[in-house]
């Protein structure tokens, strides 16, 4: 097998899509282009920190990272691996993995984060291999939009919902009781816009909640309220309006962490159901 390993600098993202659909024909998940081309935006993929084997003209494995700022230091974030199902078994990830540490170490990175299923018990076991650990163990819900109840009433008076702009969202960011994943920070919440819709729950003129959705997928990227104002309905209220928006018959909220017992309870209050869960493992790959 003649495979070569390159990087995707000048590789079009069409072909990328491309490969990428093929490589994850089979996933729990399923992936349309648009979709995958929202995702890579929205995670910050990064065309120069990327990967590719190439048998002849042809994309047969990949890795794609992102970058951007996680935890206050500069980081890359795994947007997907794969390797077409003909091709697996033959260490064409390990391959790729090894030629793009050194091109990470000298573009500055620290750490290189990644998702995997929880369930995917040999991909975990090759990323503890590769020096990864486990940061943060994500559930992830989702329901059908018309089943969800938003039967709470609002326990407060001179209370509006309305639509904000992306740059008002950091002074609501401690609202929340977790720190967001890489997918869903306000890094790149920022990436994404114009494509999600940003609302938050006044109080005459001061922000007590707010949420952030994709209208196109259906997903509830945050929802937070602030804690004097919590059992008060304001959440119910928030992602009531963001369900509104979407245009979608099913609604996610994704990579929720496991530890945060009020969101969980306030999901399953509304009637989520909790689906798949996954953790985020993080190799430091520079003292910095």
């Amino acid at each position: 097998m003649d495979i070569e390993i390159k990087r995707l600098t000048d590789i079009p993202v069409a072909k990328v899509i491309d490969a990428f659909q093929k490589a994850f024909c089979d996933y729990a998940v399923s992936f349309g282009r648009r979709q995958i081309e929202s995702m890579l935006t929205r995670r910050g993929y990064c065309r120069s920190l990327s990967f590719a084997a190439f048998d002849g003209d042809e994309i047969v494995a990949f890795i794609l990272n992102g970058r951007g700022v996680y935890d206050g230091k500069e980081s890359c974030y795994d947007c997907g691996t794969g390797t077409l199902p003909s091709y697996r078994g033959s260490g064409l990830a390990g391959r790729l993995f090894k030629e793009s540490l050194p091109v990470l170490r000298q573009a500055g990175i620290v750490d290189y984060i990644l998702e995997v299923l929880t369930d995917n018990v040999p991909a975990i076991a090759l990323y503890r291999n590769a020096g990864f650990e486990v940061m943060a163990d994500y559930r992830c819900y989702r329901q059908e939009a018309g089943r969800l109840v938003f039967d709470r009433p609002l326990k407060l008076d001179n209370i509006s919902i309305r639509h904000i702009g992306y740059e008002n969202l950091d002074r609501m960011s401690g609202f929340c009781d977790f720190v967001p994943s890489w997918q869903n920070s306000l890094e790149s919440i920022r990436r994404a816009q114009p494509e999600l819709i940003a609302m938050a729950a006044f109080i005459d003129d001061k922000a007590v909640g707010y949420s952030v959705c994709d209208p196109e997928t259906g997903d509830i990227t945050q929802i937070a309220v602030d804690r004097p104002y919590r059992r008060k309905g304001v959440a119910t209220a928030l992602l009531s309006e963001a369900v509104k928006a979407s245009a979608t018959a099913s609604v996610k909220v994704l990579n929720v962490d496991a530890r945060c017992l009020s969101m969980d309870g306030f999901l399953r209050s509304v009637n989520f159901e909790a689906g798949l869960s996954q953790y985020a493992m993080r190799k430091r790959i520079a003292d910095r």
